[in-house]
């Protein structure tokens, strides 16, 4: 007979921790929330009609069975989940911590500086104002279901947090799993201190949004869809291997028709949802977040998705594409890439797209006239043609792989500096017209310790340092500059290289009304320079215009209804 393992499946909160703490002073393994790897273990092993928690032997408590990170990722209440727990673990026992309600409601609104709030607004599609009253029909619904479903049943401890002792809980364990430690006479209670500061950052938090024109969705999502073509000729050979095939049911598939590791699930009390396990890449990841979008509309399109950078497929560069694929960038001019907001990058909240991001406080003519960029070394080697050549991080591997051979090290040192972005800030960096230099991605940190690097590597810089400078500057990576939103934004006026990739917004910013235009690899930018400076009632005009059109990106019913219309032309082209 196994010994028992108790699942706490009360809400979210500081119970979760308490708990944790009773079972750690008898000397008990625990486990709790993980990062919410236990949320999503539980929920990925229920698509699948798995075991959960088998990976974990000797946990004798799990709690904190949530997840609400990253924001745009759906939040994951695996606590609801007791009924299928009961069924896939016969030994286990259940705690259901009864919290007080408005104690409970402002604990999730302090929780994180606000970002679990965000996370279920986010996803429930509505202002954080509405999650009080939605948060506790929500408790109580649970509490009823628990009921419900355990009745009488001895596998289940009900625990009021108002008026059960922490020693009630431990005599309900104690024959199973002796609790002779009781480390503290009650629960958490933070009632007094927090609700007056929880409704406080509520309502600070509240925003009137802002409002799209009524044209504005129609005419980004026509962008998007522009060279879709059912009866093209050609394939899937220039997909990646991160694509995947959803048939709009619970599973996808990969190019191969091999299984994802995404399942679409709908656990008790919420909305359908896709996830999967953590390990995977997050490419992938990035494919879940679309299928997460199209669910989060109310709807379950088959769809294409191919969410890896620089998709050159369907362009005479690359291999033509005989169906649409949802992208989030594609070559001008391609046939059947369909541009969709990237979830890790362009969902509302995220840098750029920010409604709570304070603006810009410096005005342009008390910026300092000068360019400034920071960034990855991304981006390929230079060519005429228009396809370039070997990526940054090929060269960078190379520059791994040559260890203390000088030969090697140069050699891959010369490649790199044939690379787009390292030839521009080595061209740049001592130039006093110009602040520019490398931020090494997480992933490739300790190249910012090489020698022949570190001269032109710094740490990352947040908007207050950009802000600081009268223009920025966009240079392409891969493809298109993930800093072009976020650089515009202000009231700086913004350079971007003329680099032929297109973005789900890219039709909505036009050269010479928004941004200046510069020429590929930059070629040109001192002269455009001296333009800017020679006009600036010109660009303070561009950059006025832009901050107005970005804006127009932060309306949340305008970008669900770009995505509905994406998916309603997709629709009508089969």
């Amino acid at each position: 007979m196994p010994k028992p393992v108790f699942i706490h499946i009360g809400p979210d909160g500081s119970a979760d921790d308490a708990l944790v703490q009773l079972f750690d002073a008898n000397g008990y393994k625990t486990a709790c929330h993980l990062g919410g790897e236990l949320a999503t273990d539980i929920l990925f092993a229920q698509a699948r009609d798995q075991r959960p928690l088998r990976q974990r032997p000797g946990i004798r408590l799990f709690a904190g069975l949530w997840r609400a990170a990253p924001h745009w990722r759906p939040p994951q209440e695996a606590w609801r989940c007791f009924a299928y727990l009961a069924k896939r673990i016969s030994h286990a026992r259940f705690i259901l911590t009864l919290p007080d309600p408005d104690t409970w409601v402002c604990e999730r609104i302090m929780r994180d500086e606000g970002k679990l709030a965000r996370c279920h607004a986010f996803h429930r599609n509505v202002p954080e104002l509405d999650l009080p009253d939605l948060w506790r029909a929500d408790l109580r619904a649970h509490q009823h279901a628990v009921d419900d479903y355990f009745g009488d049943d001895p596998r289940l401890i009900r625990i009021d947090l108002t008026s059960d002792s922490p020693a009630t809980l431990a005599k309900h364990i104690d024959p199973l799993l002796p609790m002779s430690e009781i480390p503290f006479d009650k629960w958490p209670d933070q009632r007094d201190q927090q609700v007056e500061a929880a409704l406080l950052a509520l309502y600070d938090r509240a925003l009137e949004p802002h409002v799209a024109p009524d044209d504005w969705a129609q005419d980004v999502a026509q962008f998007c869809l522009q060279g879709v073509d059912s009866k093209a000729e050609g394939g899937i050979a220039g997909l990646s291997g991160f694509a995947c095939d959803w048939d709009g049911g619970a599973s996808v598939l990969n190019q191969k028709g091999g299984t994802r590791q995404i399942a679409v699930v709908t656990p008790e009390g919420a909305a359908p949802m896709a996830l999967g396990p953590d390990d995977r890449h997050f490419k992938v990841v990035r494919a879940e977040g679309v299928i997460n979008d199209i669910l989060r509309l109310g709807r379950r399109d088959p769809v294409w998705i191919d969410m890896e950078d620089s998709r050159w497929m369907g362009s005479p560069q690359g291999e033509p594409l005989d169906r649409p694929v949802l992208c989030h960038n594609r070559r001008a001019g391609a046939v059947n890439p369909v541009l969709w907001p990237l979830p890790d990058q362009h969902a509302i909240g995220l840098s750029g797209f920010d409604p709570a991001a304070p603006a810009d406080p410096v005005s342009f003519d008390d910026k300092e006239d000068r360019i400034v960029w920071r960034g990855m070394i991304s981006g390929n080697e230079m060519r005429d043609s228009t396809r370039p050549g070997p990526a940054s991080h090929v060269w960078l591997a190379k520059l791994l792989d040559a260890g203390q051979d000088a030969d090697a090290r140069d050699a891959a040192w010369d490649g790199l500096q044939r690379t787009s972005r390292l030839h521009f800030v080595r061209r740049f960096f001592d130039h006093p017209d110009f602040d520019i230099g490398v931020v090494m991605a997480f992933a490739y940190r300790h190249f910012a310790q090489d020698p022949l690097l570190a001269p032109y590597c710094g740490p990352r810089r947040g908007r207050p340092f950009f802000q600081r400078f009268r223009y920025q500057l966009c240079l392409s990576g891969y493809d298109h500059g993930s800093n072009f939103i976020s650089a515009l934004d202000s009231n700086s006026v913004l350079f971007a290289e003329d680099d032929g990739w297109q973005v789900f917004y890219s039709g909505r910013f036009k050269p010479w009304v928004h941004f200046i235009p510069i020429a590929r690899y930059g070629n040109d930018i001192l002269e455009k320079l001296d333009w800017a400076r020679s006009n600036p009632d010109a660009c303070k005009a561009m950059s006025c215009a832009a901050r107005a059109e970005a804006a127009h990106l932060r309306d949340p019913h305008a970008r669900r209804m770009v995505m509905t219309h994406i998916l309603d032309g997709l629709a009508q082209s089969r």
